[in-house]
Order: structure tokens, then C-alpha cells, then sequence
């Protein structure tokens, strides 16, 4: 796992009158200035590093004139990974805290947290770093996080996991998808490839579900959820989320079966025993940021309107972006698990993500999309080499002619059920969440992709295998019933529509059995 690294310790600390126990803050987290002085000895014997390391504290003089100016998101993306490593430059100095450490105490107590949230000097100086040092890349982060934290919030929130967990991607990967360390760990909540497989990942030569920010956080939800069940204490689950099971439970009993995080401290790796207080100033930086006069930088060029499709057949992310004229670079970004641009939809549908100011165009031309597909992928299956014949024709079934209705399409859901919209829920989130099309949600209830919903609205889902029809220029309900020789009003009740009602191509009608 990655960590914000190296922290230069000042030399002496200074609580002001009131006790840590009087502000509710584990004693035992308080500053020890000699084991500072050691761990700070020890890092100063470390080699120099003077190679560029994690970008969050590197620009070049050039980026860092622009962010007065704004920069758009693949530069911010640039700007905040890097996948060798995430430490500090060994010399870096910290200017002075802006804030009395009372201050700090005071609003890291007020803090809602089940996770003791401890304070002493090594968190006091993650906190300068990421509010002064750091500041404006810290406003990137969180202009980031505007967009991610929701989406992290209402995952855990299903695992009964502590929301303020949602501040582990910030110190694992400063929020990038597809950033990977030097062990191979990958994505936001980097994890590496036997951990995401063993917690559901899907990871293959196309995929790499590590790098998909929605999959990957159910993922460590769940990892997270484990290790509390094994150590009993969300401060250890966070540490062995770090460094592993395995070498917690070596620190547990070099610190004579101690079950507390500032107990083991000494006897964890390095980075590890930065983690925790880097975890604790990243959520201070989350919740107190308007406070030292930060506000989240506003990215150029960052769709955070986002539709989601099932795509249940194999799929070039060129062949979209040529059709509907989105950009490789955008549909890239939002769709990082496709390792070689290709969605391989032919065992399981798999997600895709566009702007929503794109859906429409995708809905209306996904045949041309499909279409394409010979252009991209070859057959790999020969019939016949040698002697291939042409199959006889069966006499006993009459010619297809132009009259013959095309056979209807099919999509595969089950008996209706009713969804009730709750709040900031989106149809794209509501189409994931029940692993159906976005389309094929808005053609159950009769709407479109752009359609504004409302949380307490009823949306029906479906189920068993349905009929559908996709409409074409010209075509009106009657002529749609006979072609099917199908009951019109049957089908009218079927996609809540009258006789009346307008028909658009693209827009799919189910057909009744």
C-alpha cells in the first residue's frame, strides 16, 4: 500500500493547559519527543532521494504558475500520482503551524468519529503539510474528492463501514484510478492482484477491476470489514490495511500482546507508522479545509455527469468514440479498467460510463456502434477449412420477404419490481445498481436518458426475458402492433403510453408475450 511519506519532526511540542484526557485525545497518542528525535534520526540516515517522487509535492515551475489558472484533468491526474513512489524528499522542511495545537485538538475532538482519531506531533505535521505546504495541490484533491467521496460515502455506508474511511484513497493513491506503486499494488484503494481477485475483483488481460473506482471500493469495503472483524479495533484494521495482516499481528506480539495501535507503533514499518496520522490529517483536511481559507479547485474539463451502460457484447472503446464523437482520452477516463480499450462483453455484460450529455447520441446509434465490431475483432473460430459447404436450404419454412416482421430483440431481466428514487440517486446509478441498460430503464418506464428524477418517483424494473423493439424512422404504433401481431393496447399498457403518444427513434418498446 502507498502512504504520504516522509515527515520532518520539529524538536519540541507543547500542549497547552488543558489535558488530552479532558479533550477526550488517547494519552497515549500524545508526542513522545525522544521517540521523535529517533524515528527522525533514522530517517535522516536514509539515502537521498534527489529524482522527483510523488507528484502531489512535485510541479515544475510552468504547472505550478497554472494552478491560479485552473488545469484540466489530465494534468491534475499528472500532477498527483506517481507510480514509483510517494514520499517526500528526504531534506523537505515544514514552515511553522498556523494554529496553535489547542486549535487543532479542539476540532479534531469535535470530529464525528467512531475510529479514535489521536493527535500528536507526527499528525500535527501531516496537517501543515496538506493545509500549507501542500495547499494548492490540496485543493486539487479536493476538488476530486467533490465528485468521488459521495460515491465512497454511500458504498461503505452499505457495509456498515465508518464514512471517514473515505479518506483512505486519499493517502493510498491521491485519488487516482489507475496509479500503481512499485509492488504492483493498483488503483485508489491499491490492491494487489491475489487480494482484489479473493474480494470479488475481476482481473484478466482486458480488466482490471482494481482501476474501477466503484468496483474496487466495494472491494475495500469488504477487506476492511474482515479485517475488523479480526483485530477488533478500526486503528489496527487501518494499519494492517497498509502493511498487512500479517505483520500487525507481528507487532502485536513484539509489543507483548498490546491490542493498541500506539502500543505497536514501534514495531511497525516505517510508512505504516505514518499511515494512521496521515489518515487522521486527511480527514481533518476533508472537514476543516474552509478553515485555513482553501476552497476545492474546480478541474477543467471533468464530466462528473456520468450515465451508466451494460454492454453485453465485445466492444472497442474507438468504435464508441468514433460514432459519437467523445474523445478516446474522455471515454479512458471514465471507463480505466479496459486495459487495452476493449470491453469484453461476451461471458458477462460489463459497465460502461459516458457523459450524460452523450446518452441520447449512444442510444440512437448503438446499432452503428455494433456494426462496427467486424472492423475491430476478427473471428478466431474456422468452420470447415477445407471442404466447406453452404448449408441446405429447409423447403418446409417459406422464404423470408420484405413483409416478414425483423424478429424482435430481447433483453434479460426479471418479473417487475418497483424502485423508489432515493436521494442523489441518478438513473445511470439506479441502472448499475440493478445491472440493467440505462436504456432499457428508460424505455420500461417511458423516459429518456436526460429525464429528471425525483427522489420518492417509482421507476418499474424488469426481469424475465422481454420482447422489444427498437424504433425506426416511420414507424407508429398500429404498424408496430401488426408487425408483431401483437395487441396494441396491450402494448400500450406495457410501456405506459396511450394511442396518442409520440414515438422517437432509438426508443425501445417491450413487446407483450
Amino acid at each position: 500500500m502507498l502512504v504520504f511519506g516522509r515527515i520532518v519532526f520539529l524538536t519540541a511540542f507543547f500542549v497547552l493547559s488543558f489535558t488530552s484526557r479532558s479533550q477526550g485525545i488517547n494519552e497515549k497518542a500524545l508526542f513522545n519527543a525522544s521517540e521523535a528525535r529517533r524515528i527522525s534520526e533514522r530517517k535522516n540516515n536514509l539515502s537521498n532521494r534527489q529524482s522527483r517522487t510523488f507528484s502531489p509535492y512535485y510541479s515544475s515551475e510552468n504547472e505550478t504558475k497554472s494552478f491560479s489558472e485552473g488545469l484540466d484533468i489530465q494534468t491534475v491526474e499528472r500532477l498527483l500520482q506517481d507510480p514509483d513512489d510517494i514520499i517526500l524528499y528526504p531534506d523537505e522542511e515544514l514552515p511553522p503551524a498556523d494554529m496553535p495545537d489547542s486549535v487543532y485538538i479542539r476540532r479534531i475532538t469535535a470530529m464525528p468519529s467512531i475510529i479514535s482519531l489521536p493527535y500528536n506531533e507526527i499528525v500535527r505535521n501531516h496537517i501543515v503539510l496538506y493545509v500549507q505546504k501542500r495547499a494548492e495541490r490540496s485543493e486539487y484533491l479536493l476538488g476530486l474528492a467533490e465528485y468521488y467521496m459521495p460515491i465512497f460515502e454511500e458504498i461503505l455506508d452499505t457495509y456498515d463501514i465508518p464514512l471517514e474511511m473515505r479518506a483512505l484513497p486519499i493517502i493510498e493513491s491521491a485519488l487516482s484510478p489507475v496509479i500503481v506503486s512499485r509492488r504492483g499494488a493498483t488503483g485508489m484503494w491499491q490492491f494487489m492482484l491475489n487480494t482484489g481477485k479473493h474480494y470479488g475483483l475481476t482481473i484478466n488481460t482486458y480488466v482490471d477491476e482494481r482501476r474501477d473506482f466503484i468496483a474496487s471500493t466495494h472491494a475495500a469495503a469488504k477487506y476492511l470489514n474482515t479485517l475488523y472483524t479480526r483485530f477488533g479495533d478500526w486503528t489496527l484494521a487501518i494499519a494492517a490495511y497498509n502493511c498487512g495482516e500479517g505483520t500487525v499481528e507481528k507487532a502485536i506480539i513484539r509489543a507483548g500482546r498490546k491490542r493498541d495501535y500506539w502500543e505497536i507503533y514501534p514495531h511497525l514499518p516505517r510508512e505504516t507508522r505514518n499511515y494512521v496520522p496521515a489518515f487522521v490529517a486527511a480527514n481533518y483536511l476533508i472537514t476543516y479545509y474552509k478553515e485555513h481559507r482553501m476552497e476545492p479547485r474546480k478541474i477543467i474539463n471533468f464530466e462528473t455527469r456520468i450515465d451508466t451502460f451494460m454492454v453485453g457484447t465485445r466492444m472497442h472503446l474507438e468504435q464508441i468514440s468514433n460514432v459519437i464523437g467523445l474523445s478516446l482520452t474522455e471515454l479512458r477516463r471514465l471507463n480505466p479498467q479496459y486495459k487495452k480499450d476493449v470491453i469484453p462483453g461476451t461471458e458477462r455484460p460489463y459497465e460502461l460510463r459516458i457523459p450524460s450529455d452523450f446518452t441520447d447520441v449512444f442510444i440512437e446509434r448503438e446499432e452503428e456502434i455494433h456494426n462496427q465490431n467486424t472492423k475491430y475483432f476478427r473471428s478466431s473460430i474456422v468452420i470447415n477449412p477445407v471442404n466447406e459447404t453452404k448449408p441446405k436450404r429447409n423447403y418446409t419454412e417459406p422464404p423470408k420477404s420484405a413483409d416478414t416482421p425483423p424478429a424482435p430483440q430481447r433483453v434479460a431481466v426479471k418479473e417487475a419490481s418497483t424502485h423508489i428514487v432515493g436521494p442523489g440517486e441518478s438513473l445511470g446509478t439506479i441502472a448499475l445498481k440493478y445491472k440493467v441498460k440505462l436504456s432499457d430503464l428508460c424505455a420500461w418506464n417511458n423516459i429518456k436518458s436526460t429525464t429528471t428524477i425525483f427522489p420518492g418517483q417509482k421507476l418499474e424494473i424488469y426481469g424475465k426475458t422481454q420482447r422489444y423493439h427498437i424504433v425506426m424512422q416511420g414507424d407508429y404504433l398500429l404498424s408496430i402492433a401488426k408487425k408483431y401481431n401483437v395487441k396494441l393496447d396491450s402494448m400500450l399498457k406495457l410501456n405506459n403510453m396511450t394511442r396518442d403518444s409520440k414515438l422517437i427513434p432509438g426508443q425501445r418498446l417491450l413487446l407483450p408475450d
